[in-house]
């Protein structure tokens, strides 16, 4: 016999909304498994779908571009030391680009105006005769590299600094030597090179004319002295 109300092939009604929930664990574990398999998986950088990663997670390819462009930095700067005979450096804080476009164009021939990470710089000056960059190195800095014109870069770099009320200058190194902010602006009112050949040309220019005069005075001398001889009563 049987309990009224019951068949002997009555099944239970499933809960509403389980057959949904089935499928999509269903589906999520599928596609947990097929990116395991991919290519395009979290373990290559990128997503299923073929998007980009976010940019924390670096792929192989990224990190080696990253490195070239370091070494890329480094080999630039140990190659502009190479023809440097001062560098000198003033505070990036508060500059934008622009002014810095602005020097840039206001230096003379042979020098330049650059900004490194000091890493880099520190990398690049490792066991060469800049090293003592690595005191200097601090913060962010603007560096300027100079040839020759030491003078005329020093000036127009100041020049610009009044115009835009910025450009402290840290220090600077020369010949293996730090120089603090009055040594480099005592560097900038050293005679540049044209003004001491001008004082040479015109020194050995006047040596004749000076001959010439202490020729005549002194034979001035001698003639007066002659005649005053000559005059002279006999004793």
């Amino acid at each position: 016999p049987h309990r009224a109300g019951c068949t002997p092939h009555e099944k239970k009604k499933a809960r509403p909304g389980s057959n949904m929930k089935t499928a999509a664990l269903l589906a999520l574990s599928g596609a947990a498994v097929a990116s395991a398999f991919s290519p395009t998986g979290p373990a290559f950088g990128l997503q299923a779908s073929g998007r980009a990663a976010p940019a924390c997670s670096l792929t192989g390819l990224q990190m080696a571009k990253n490195y070239d462009e370091k070494e890329a930095i480094v080999n630039n700067v140990r190659d502009r030391l190479g023809s440097a005979t001062l560098i000198f450096s003033t505070g990036l804080e508060g500059i934008n680009m622009p002014e810095i476009n602005s020097l840039r164009n206001s230096l003379p021939e042979g020098t330049n105006a650059m900004v490194i990470k000091n890493r880099l710089f520190k990398r690049a000056v490792a066991g060469s005769p800049w090293i003592q960059v690595n005191e200097l190195a601090t913060k962010s800095n603007l560096w300027m590299f100079i040839d020759e014109d030491l003078q005329g870069s020093i000036k127009a770099f100041k020049k610009w600094g009044k115009e835009t009320k910025k450009g402290e200058i840290n220090g600077g190194i020369m010949e293996g030597v730090v120089y603090d902010t009055k040594g480099i602006d005592a560097i900038g009112d050293l005679p540049t090179k044209d003004e001491l050949y001008a004082k040479i040309a015109g020194g050995i220019a006047a040596v004749p004319t000076q001959l010439a005069r202490l020729t005549k005075e002194a034979g001035g001398q001698k003639m007066a002295r002659g005649v005053k001889l000559a005059v002279a009563p006999d004793s």
